[in-house]
């Protein structure tokens, strides 16, 4: 066997070889390319099964509203039990929120007189404040009136000495 047959046969057992994992890396990727397709197909018909379900739920309920609402004075011995438990808990639920309101209302007037005294507090210092820089100036002009008076002495002893 000769060099170039040696490198023939190399070169198409390379080729083979790439050809084999080309393919089988092709099929792969068909596969994975199919199962990511049935993937979201799945998905997507999940989601309409849930939005129906939610559909459904929604118009048993705008039903048995309308039942409710049409018969709750007079309703059928079948269902007079729910009908006594839809108005329990209506109640339930009107009493519930005004303890809310009630709270609410409370937190509120709590507030309020908070920022009230805080409102007189300030308004009371302000006039302690007023009043103690009133007093203090009546006292600052007896002492000026003092100091004034004493000047006055002092320069009458001057004017005494300076003639004697």
């Amino acid at each position: 066997m000769g060099f170039s047959e040696f490198f023939g046969k190399v070169t198409d057992t390379v080729m083979n070889t790439g050809k084999q994992v080309g393919g089988a890396v092709s099929d792969k990727a068909k596969e994975a390319r199919e199962y990511a397709r049935d993937a979201v197909e799945v998905a997507n018909l999940k989601n309409q099964i849930s939005s129906n379900k939610t559909t459904l739920k929604d118009n048993y309920a705008a039903l048995g509203e309308f039942y409710y609402n049409k018969y709750k004075d007079d309703p059928s011995a079948e269902v007079v039990e729910n009908v006594r438990a839809i108005g329990d808990l209506e109640q339930a639920i009107k009493d519930l929120e005004d303890k809310v309101n009630e709270i609410k209302d409370a937190q509120a007037e709590a507030r309020a007189a908070r920022e009230a005294a805080k409102e007189a507090a300030r308004e009371e210092a302000e006039a302690a404040a007023a009043s103690a820089t009133e007093a203090v100036d009546d006292e600052l002009a007896k002492v000026k009136e003092t100091v004034e008076e004493i000047k006055e002495d002092i320069e009458d002893a001057v004017d005494d000495n300076i003639e004697e």
